[in-house]
């Protein structure tokens, strides 16, 4: 008779996301996982396979779940640039929380250079970023409340990299108040 699993995959999922997120891959033990997770090492590597297939699987949950919060941001923005504000906004005081900046930017730094997998999960997670705010910022030229924006795919590129630097900047441990003061410059660029 097969043996049901006692614990909810997603749920320990969960924790080992939030590890991965906290500590980084290398950094981050096979041990460290078991007792974070609070599951036997068969058991781990039945539902999750190694310790990398693991990472790839928290990795592409993260990226699932902060696509669709700010696609959600966006949508609920009444125009362009206050959706583009949102989701500046959102890396700040989201990432002040926790103060682990964004798994995704982590890894791009610290795993993605070497892990093909990796790189590729983080690679297309930056493109559909990008699209996002390219999205939001054509729509504040079409409904007036991006008005000098020039460029809408120039703007994106510049907006996407600040967008990242806030997300390390955050990790780094920068105060609130100079992000928000950069923010606050950076938007600037939508008159």
């Amino acid at each position: 008779m097969a043996r049901t699993k006692e614990f909810d995959p997603d749920s320990v999922l969960r924790r080992a996301m939030d590890l991965f997120w906290e500590r980084g891959y290398e950094q981050t033990s096979l041990q460290d996982l078991v007792e974070r997770m609070s599951v036997g090492r068969r058991s781990l590597y039945d539902t999750f396979g190694d310790k990398h297939k693991l990472f790839v699987r928290a990795l592409t949950q993260y990226v699932a779940e902060q696509e669709a919060m700010a696609a959600e941001s966006a949508e609920l923005a009444p125009d362009g640039r206050q959706a583009v504000q949102r989701l500046l906004e959102t890396s700040i005081t989201t990432g002040m929380v926790l103060r682990r900046g964004c798994l995704a930017v982590n890894t791009a730094t610290e795993v993605a250079p070497g892990d093909p997998e990796a790189f590729t999960i983080v690679d297309s997670h930056f493109g559909r970023t990008r699209r996002l705010l390219l999205d939001q910022i054509i729509r504040g030229g079409t409904d007036g409340s991006i008005s000098g924006a020039g460029d809408p795919e120039v703007l994106t590129a510049a907006l996407f990299n600040v967008w990242l630097g806030l997300r390390v900047r955050v990790r780094a441990g920068t105060g609130l108040d100079p992000l928000m003061a950069d923010l606050r410059a950076t938007l600037n660029l939508l008159d």
